[in-house]
């Protein structure tokens, strides 16, 4: 099985609806669904995300990017709070965080 993120729309999900940290009624919330089917996954998962934060933190952002660490993780979603205009990087961001994710699964399923 291969890991899959995708946007929810016009839902709020799960453990983090009603959190006193997010305002999830607004729509600068982007939420995402994570499906996974073990453990090697979900590692493979928290690997391509701390790679991607040290990356950021080593490059930089640019002015209108938003940053990888605002997002909040769960073992099933994904919330992050961006600007409307900063909704196409963070969609960006989670498509590359996907892909990492899987490369790494392909890349050591055959070691």
């Amino acid at each position: 099985m291969a890991i899959r993120i995708r946007p929810v729309a016009g839902e709020q999900l799960g453990i983090l609806a009603g959190s006193n940290a997010l305002d999830l009624e607004d729509s600068g919330v982007v939420h995402f669904e994570i499906e996974f089917g073990d453990d090697a996954e979900l590692e493979a998962l928290r690997h391509a995300r701390r790679a991607m934060l040290r990356e950021e933190r080593t490059r930089g952002r640019q002015w209108d990017e938003p940053s990888l660490e605002e997002a909040v993780f769960t073992r099933s979603e994904i919330s992050w709070r961006v600007h409307p205009g900063q909704r196409s990087w963070c969609l960006q961001k989670i498509e590359e965080l996907n892909d990492r994710s899987n490369q790494l699964l392909r890349a050591t399923a055959g070691v």
